[in-house]
């Protein structure tokens, strides 16, 4: 009799709670915008180019929580925003799509940064040194000196290119390792990387002196060496080098990074190296007028 009771007490209180909880109460309007933002202009551009094809945010308006704050460091101009990504889009991005060199068609957005954080000026180093771009935990890529660049001054579009090449390398061997022996080829490794002239480095077999400051930063170096020279190029470089050792010990990282692009992303360094060297050269190529005008 009491289990009875009981059954009907809780029958009837569910029953009110359903009551209860058909009521609609008005709670005001949302602050919060779901609108889809109108955009237009330089956004529009960055959203088709970049966020649609990519998933790739970019962001140029300021923001003292992207960048570093003990720097003097300034703003991006509007105005040079889009050339400034045109050319990224061309010598960085269009390579890495064409189906030809890179068969994976997911490589980039798989791959690519979620964001790129663009500032207008250099960032300058207390020991002096100049730093180029950052690379967080491959989710962000920090790009300056966009103000005062042109797509026909080759020197900035090489230091943009050669930026994005060493911090995309990172992305690539945070995912898949490149093999420990690459370590071993050349142990002198220091931080005090730049108290060393480039002639001392490319004796002792490394790229750059950047290349000297750890193995991580050497392998992304000869990365963006070999991808911001056409083959003819990069060879030229490293046959003028005076000694035999330095030359071999180059040679052989090489013969590592090439293995790495084939056994790990299947892809051919050389005609990538060779489809970045047509997308550079074509910058300053004159444009054809259409047929009849």
């Amino acid at each position: 009799m009491k289990t009875y009771s009981k059954s009907i007490i809780l029958i009837l209180f569910a029953i009110a709670t359903l009551c209860a909880c058909s009521k609609e109460e008005d709670l005001g309007k949302s602050n919060i915008d779901v609108e889809t933002p109108n955009r237009q202009g330089t956004d529009k551009w960055i959203y088709d180019n970049f966020v649609t094809p990519l998933n790739l945010e970019v962001k140029y308006r300021w923001d003292d929580s992207e960048v570093e704050i003990d720097k003097k460091l300034v703003p991006a101009e509007e105005s040079q925003v889009i050339p400034f990504l045109e050319v990224v889009k061309k010598v960085w991005i269009e390579p890495y799509t064409d189906k030809t060199v890179v068969p994976d068609e997911t490589f980039l957005k798989r791959l690519s940064p979620k964001q790129i954080v663009l500032v207008g000026s250099l960032n300058y180093n207390s020991d002096g040194t100049i730093t180029l771009g950052t690379a967080e935990g491959g989710r962000k890529i920090v790009l300056y000196e966009v103000n005062g660049f042109s797509k026909t001054n080759k020197e900035q579009v090489l230091r943009m290119l050669h930026t994005m090449q060493h911090e995309f390398g990172h992305i690539l061997h945070q995912n898949k390792l490149y093999p420990a022996e690459f370590k071993k080829i050349t142990p002198a490794y220091t931080k005090t990387w730049n108290n060393y002239d480039l002639e001392t480095c490319n004796k002792e077999g490394f790229i750059t002196q950047y290349a000297r400051s750890s193995p991580d930063e050497d392998f992304v170096e000869m990365i963006a060496a070999m991808l911001t020279m056409s083959k003819t190029e990069f060879d030229n470089m490293v046959k003028a080098i005076k000694w035999a050792d330095g030359r071999n010990k180059i040679r052989e990282k090489e013969q590592f990074v090439v293995a790495y692009y084939r056994d790990k992303y299947g892809i051919d360094i050389y005609a990538l190296q060779q489809r970045i060297a047509d997308a550079m050269a074509s910058l300053n190529a004159p444009v054809t007028p259409p047929a009849g005008k």
